[in-house]
This record gives C-alpha cells, structure tokens and sequence, in this order.
C-alpha cells in the first residue's frame, strides 16, 4: 500500500454477490417495507466493515415517478382544451416545468400530491491525517417498477440509437413532445398532443401499478460495488480524505432520497475538495461506461469526466462515454454544484434487463462488477493524488 491508498487485490465477488442476492430478496420499492428492510441490512454491513456514524434518514417521497408526471399531464391536457391564447403560455410553461420535474431541477408537483416515508443510509471512512477533503461513494438502494414502458420493443428505437452513436433518446421524450405540442396553437396538433398525453398517461398508470423489478443490476450490483470499495477505504484510509457511503432510496421515484441528502449535508461539502463517485447499474454484460449528460439537460461536469477517462487509462481497462437516457442521483449532486463521476455498464448500448423481471442474480457479470470497483477505487485514489500534488506544488 502507497501514500495513497492503494489496495492490493481484487474485490471479493462472492461477498459482493451475497450482497447482491440478499439485496433482491427485498420488494425495495421506494418508500415500502422492502426498502426499510434494505436500509436495515445496509446499515449493518456498514456497521460489519468499520464504518463510523451509520445512520438513517427517512424522506418524503411518492412510490414511483409517474403521480408527478400525470400532475403535468393532466394540467397539460386541460389547457390544450381551451381557446384562450394565455391557455397556449400556460401550456408551454408546464412543458418546462416537467423538464424541470424530470431533470430533478424543480419538482413541485411533488408537494403538493399524497407520499409515505422512503429511506436512506449513509456512514463515513474516517481520513487518514487531518481530514481536508470528502470523497462521497453513491449508489441508490431502491428498486424500480416494472411495465410496458420498458419493454424491449418499446425502447428498441433508443437502445439501437444509443449502441450506434452512444446518445440514447431520453426516456421522457414522447410526453415531453406532446406537452410541447399541447402549446401549439393549432387545433390539429393540439388534439394529436392530447391522444400521446392520453396514451402516455395510460402507459405510466400501467408502470406505476406495475410489480417491482428484483433489481439485481439495477442497483444492488452498484450497492455491492460500494460496500466493497468501503471495505478497502476501511481497511486502507485515504489520506487526508474522508469517505462518506451513501445509500440513497427513491433514486426510481424521482431522486427524492439524495435530494434529502443534499439538505441535509450539502452544506458540509466543499465543491472545491469534494469529489462524487455515483455507481448506478454496473453489472451489464458489456462495458464500463461515463456518462456525460443524463435525460434532457443534465450535463455533468467535464473535467470529473475525463478524470474517469485517465483512471481507466491508467488501469488498462475499456471507458465509453455516453448519453444516459434517465437522471442518475449524480445528475442531483451536480446541480447542488459537486462534482461527480457516474459509472454504469451497458450491454448492446443499453443497462442489461432495464426495470424487467430478469434483471436477477444470474444475469450479473461480475467482471465489469469487479472493473467498476477498481475504476471507482482509482478515481478516487488519483483525486486524492493529484489534490496533493497540486497543494505541495
């Protein structure tokens, strides 16, 4: 071991693939007794490993993304219905705000609507030294509902695109059109919006309804990639370097547990000594991949990017670059103005089984689990280098 950190050996998969089959034992829809029992088990893995100050948080949140959504939906389609031009600004200014909904810029429909209790779990790795920065380990613990907006065929357009080019189409695409659409002054175009408002609407009660996903890659295989880099950091401290573990819930609800997180604790985190690592679906049957922009607007931070890029590098292993079709809770930690990494795995330009009922323990690769270890585990460790290198210069 360095004056960085550095681990010898490579992370245990059997420990990460109990992790993973226990995690996927649990109905982890945000904001239910599954979740609870995930953050119960989190929380004494965390104890397990070393971690200080393990704690809880609950937050407010719906179970799924779609009560927010149909909100926008509903107001839209009303307005579309009227004759009054002001109902044409009302029209285009709900367009906006779902694209801020959905970026997780600005989610207003939310407080206003009926919620439960979700849950969150977070600890710290005390520095080695004085501590002068945090790094802060991400990945989401809840699991997403299932339907037929996510099968195969209908994100056949999106996953070709996105295999070709590495830009995959966002997935609120075809609402957001149609609420734009809805704006139009033209009649025609208006009743065409309002039959994809229909139809969209119909899908996202149909996915709300929907069981949940066992979530196997998405995202108890990012959850165990974490617990393992958290062992290692436990076992070998950065230096002058805390590392705080973070388990949000609500990540497929709309981000509502990191949104929690951040008011709770950004205001302890220095943007200019403050790196985020967000894992989110890394055991595709394919490669490591960056995201640079996530849904519509979330673009993410280009110099934490390219760190990515020169950490791979250095490793020898294989980094695309992609255009993710949904926000990650790393696009919520650069909005609070962190700088943030967010790691996935795709397999033919998509997130092997995507919120389907295989996305199971057996569909797991645990070579990319084990690269996103050493990738999260080397950005971190050449942060902390480079900060130093820069302090001593």
């Amino acid at each position: 071991m360095d004056s960085v950190g550095e681990f010898d050996g490579p992370a245990d998969v059997g420990a990460m693939r109990r992790d993973v089959e226990q995690l996927v034992r649990f109905d982890r829809r945000t904001a239910g007794e599954g979740e609870r029992a995930s953050a119960r088990y989190l929380g004494e893995r965390l104890h397990g490993l070393g971690a200080k100050d393990v704690a809880t948080s609950t937050f407010r949140s719906q179970t799924s993304w779609a009560p927010a959504h149909l909100v926008h939906l509903a107001i839209s389609a009303g307005l579309a219905a009227l004759r009054h031009p002001v109902a044409r600004w009302g029209g285009a200014a709900i367009a906006v705000s779902y694209e801020l909904e959905v970026s997780g810029r600005l989610q207003w429909a939310r407080r206003l609507l009926p919620a439960r209790r979700g849950v969150s779990v977070w600890a710290r790795i005390p520095a080695a030294g004085h501590s002068r920065r945090t790094v802060v380990l991400c990945a989401h613990h809840d699991a997403a509902h299932m339907g037929a907006v996510w099968h195969p065929y209908a994100v056949a357009a999106s996953r070709r695109l996105a295999a070709a080019t590495g830009h995959a189409v966002p997935s609120h695409a075809i609402p957001l059109t149609a609420l734009a659409a809805a704006a139009i002054p033209s009649r025609r175009i208006r009743f065409a919006a309002g039959a994809a408002l229909a139809a969209s609407a119909a899908l996202m009660v149909q996915s709300m309804r929907s069981r949940t996903a066992p979530g196997a890659n998405d995202n108890a295989s990012g959850v165990a990639a974490v617990l393992a880099l958290a062992g290692q950091f436990v076992a070998s401290p950065l230096p002058e370097t805390t590392v705080l573990v973070v388990f949000p819930g609500g990540e497929e609800a709309g981000n509502t547990g990191i949104k929690d997180w951040l008011r709770r604790h950004r205001r302890q985190l220095d943007p200019d000594h403050t790196l985020v690592i967000n894992l989110d679906s890394v055991g595709s049957r394919g490669p490591m991949v960056v995201s640079a922009r996530e849904a519509l607007t979330n673009t993410l931070a280009a110099d934490a990017v390219e760190r990515a890029h020169r950490a791979a590098a250095e490793l020898g292993l294989d980094l695309e670059q992609v255009s993710f079709p949904n926000a990650t809770d790393a696009a919520i930690m650069t909005h609070a103005g962190l700088p943030a990494v967010s790691l996935l795995s795709v397999e033919d330009g998509w997130v092997s089984h995507l919120h389907r009922p295989s996305d199971t323990v057996d569909n797991v690769d645990w070579t990319t689990v084990s690269n996103a270890v050493r990738l999260a585990g080397q950005i971190a460790r050449t942060w902390v280098r480079d900060v130093r290198d820069v302090v001593a210069a």
